[in-house]
């Protein structure tokens, strides 16, 4: 069953945003021949500012879902209803005070940009300050659709309502170019979604309209309470490191920079999103799986998705590093290109961000919130102090390499060894000795792999484009079956593919 879930989750979840990412393409193509490139700059302004103000939430979201698992494995629905209605309290209060508190930076907002000269910024703002917090009204609903395992009704509407959103202000700056009209349709097609996303989670558990409500276990309250107190410290530092980029370069580079940084992210971020819907998806199941299932069986499932997820990085890094400005070129023009140092600092970034995945998601299905407190903290003040400085000093560059030190000196040894030492039963050295020889082949490949797309191809066109995908997959996947086929996890997903989809050529 909950092989099935997940599988349902991740094909749902895989449709949806392909088609969603397809338009969000479109979109910003379009956005940049129909406006002035420093509104694309004032988009990537603000959305790191409101991620600022979400800290609000406090990661009472991820507490309460892990809390959820339990007794939605038991059936025990009077606590799910108890739960619910905590959830309700929480976000309500949450998406209010954001509004406020969103409202009060409105006098120092020309203090983040250098040198600003678009009008009506500060009326841009509250747009975006109203859809950051009327999402919170409803969105606590979807919460209990993943922990669930049925985030694929949640890709559906989430998913659908980009689409649409998508379609409308495309339609929009083809029509009327104007940013208040896309911005506009942005916290329409929101409140929109949210609303009919809740409607769905009351059809799917109709207990949840039963008004009587029991009190909560004083237990379950005080894990929540225990949870939320390092969950602060951990959305203290996931704002300090994926929420400061686009503050950083407005306030000591530029609009202008900021524009063409978030076309990199936009690309980047569509991948690590594009596996963070594999993960949301599997999250539920392995929460599942750490409450009912032995140690052996955790870590046997736990080394298969590392080493699909190493699989994955080295197909997406091979591929950025070999395609990534072609791409930019083709796609938006030679004058949105970055230098190559840089785009070569943006795919280590990328590497060593993906590769926590695996580790970070049994980690929050495990309820290891409390564990690693002090840790994004310490990211927190590394990132934050290394990228000014380096910023101030060498421009565009100084954020992704601020971004690599603070994730060297913390995550990628802490992360491990928390989850390792309570709740996955694997020895950190055999970790990291496979990560490395992850990292290794994936370097040596990569290398390879652009070594030989510049031998064979001297022109940037669509063509060749289209060819040099097929030449890294080709050689990605080549490599890493031929370095990896004797491992049990290659066995394991081999006969997966030929019990389940009938490949009897593998």
């Amino acid at each position: 069953m909950r092989i099935e879930q997940a599988s349902k989750n991740i094909k749902y979840s895989t449709i949806t945003y392909v088609l969603k990412l397809t338009l969000q393409f479109v979109v910003r193509l379009v956005f940049v021949r129909s406006l002035p490139i420093e509104y694309l700059g004032i988009n990537g302004l603000f959305t790191n500012l409101l991620a600022m103000l979400s800290l609000a939430e406090l990661g009472v979201g991820p507490a309460i879902v892990y809390s959820l698992y339990k007794p939605l494995a038991e059936k025990d629905t009077e606590t799910v209803k108890a739960l619910m209605w905590l959830f309700q309290k929480a976000y309500s209060g949450i998406g209010i005070f954001i509004i406020v508190a969103g409202i009060c930076v409105l006098p120092w907002l020309d203090w983040f940009i250098k040198g600003n000269s678009v009008t009506d910024i500060h009326w841009f703002y509250v747009i975006f300050l109203l859809n950051t917090g009327v999402s919170y009204f409803y969105s606590y609903k979807r919460n209990l659709l993943i922990a669930d395992q049925k985030q694929y009704i949640n890709s559906i509407y989430q998913s659908g309502g980009q689409i649409v959103l998508a379609v409308l202000q495309i339609i929009a700056l083809l029509v009327y170019p104007s940013y208040w009209l896309y911005i506009v349709l942005m916290l329409l097609v929101t409140v929109c979604e949210n609303f009919a996303v809740a409607k769905k989670a009351d059809q799917v558990y109709q207990f949840l309209q039963d008004k009587a409500v029991k009190k909560l276990d004083i237990g379950i309250k005080n894990t929540i309470i225990k949870n939320v107190k390092a969950m602060i410290a951990h959305k203290i530092g996931g704002m300090a490191v994926f929420s400061t980029s686009n503050l950083i370069l407005s306030k000591f580079v530029g609009l202008t920079a900021v524009a063409l940084y978030s076309n990199y992210y936009l690309v980047i971020s569509a991948v690590n999103n594009f596996a963070g819907q594999f993960f949301s998806s599997i999250t539920a199941s392995i929460g599942n799986l750490i409450v009912l299932e032995s140690n052996q069986k955790k870590a046997g499932v736990f080394k298969v998705i590392e080493f699909i997820l190493a699989w994955q990085a080295m197909i997406v890094s091979c591929g950025f590093y070999v395609l990534l400005n072609q791409l930019m070129e083709l796609w938006l023009g030679k004058r949105f290109l970055f230098d190559t140092i840089i785009v070569d600092c943006l795919i280590v970034n990328f590497y060593l961000m993906y590769m926590r995945k695996a580790v970070n998601t049994f980690k929050d299905a495990s309820g290891l919130y409390w564990n690693d407190r002090y840790k994004p903290l310490a990211e927190a003040v590394i990132n934050l102090v290394a990228s000014v400085y380096l910023t101030i000093h060498y421009g565009v560059i100084g954020v992704i390499l601020g971004g690599i030190i603070s994730t060297l000196l913390t995550c990628f040894w802490v992360e491990p060894y928390v989850l390792f030492r309570n709740s996955i039963e694997i020895k950190l050295k055999d970790y990291f000795k496979d990560y490395f020889k992850y990292a290794v082949v994936t370097l040596l490949t990569a290398v390879f792999s652009k070594w030989l797309y510049n031998k064979l191809f001297s022109e940037v066109t669509v063509i060749n484009f289209i060819l040099g995908v097929i030449l890294c997959l080709i050689i990605s996947n080549s490599v890493w079956i031929l370095f990896f086929r004797k491992r049990e996890e290659m066995a394991y997903l081999r006969n997966i593919a030929r019990e389940r989809f009938g490949m009897r050529f593998l």
